[in-house]
């Protein structure tokens, strides 16, 4: 006898792992960037120190936001792709250490043209305090991802849910409506 069945539960239970397929693969393009991302030319013993602390190179990087000095961002970060454009902004300062986690310390700028606030995270890395520019991999390094992640995931499993269940109501009454009228 071929039962049709009421739940497609394969088909389900792929669809309940999209959020989890896809932020598994980020975060493998996270560590595989990681791999490359780093010039070991910025992490020589002259470097070492010159950023012992991550308030100096929270100190380093006001001069460089101001004048946009790409060069110079490209040491604070020691990255082998640096930033495409720094925009300058002359009238930006250092205010303070804003937060510090487990990895990351978040400093606080203050842009007095416009009075924008910027954000600037710094991180150790081989020894050295790095500057961190806000990219896919800061995201997955740092655990922001949760905060887009996690609602987007509940939104898409809710979706999954609401959407099985209407296919299996729709399924049982049209089996039952069969069943009376056969």
């Amino acid at each position: 006898m071929d039962k049709k069945r009421i739940i497609d539960w394969p088909y389900f239970i792929g669809l309940m792992l999209v959020p989890v397929i896809i932020v598994a693969i980020l975060f493998l393009y996270a560590k595989i960037d990681e791999l490359t991302r780093y010039d070991p030319a910025y992490f020589t013993e002259e470097y070492l120190e010159r950023y012992p602390s991550p308030g100096m190179v929270a100190i380093g990087l006001e001069p460089v936001l101001r004048e946009g000095d790409e060069d110079a961002m490209q040491e604070l970060l020691g990255t082998r792709r640096g930033i495409k454009s720094i925009e300058a902004r002359p009238d930006l300062i250092l205010v303070f250490l804003l937060e510090a986690d487990e990895k990351y310390f978040h400093y606080l700028y203050f842009d007095a043209s416009d009075y924008n606030r910027v954000l600037q995270y710094i991180k150790k890395w081989n020894g050295r305090y790095i500057a961190s520019k806000m990219d896919l991999y800061y995201y997955m390094d740092s655990g922001q991802w949760k905060v887009v992640a996690g609602p987007l995931a509940f939104a898409w499993w809710s979706l999954v849910i609401v959407f099985t269940a209407g296919v299996f109501v729709y399924r049982r009454s049209r089996a039952a409506q069969q069943k009376r009228y056969a």
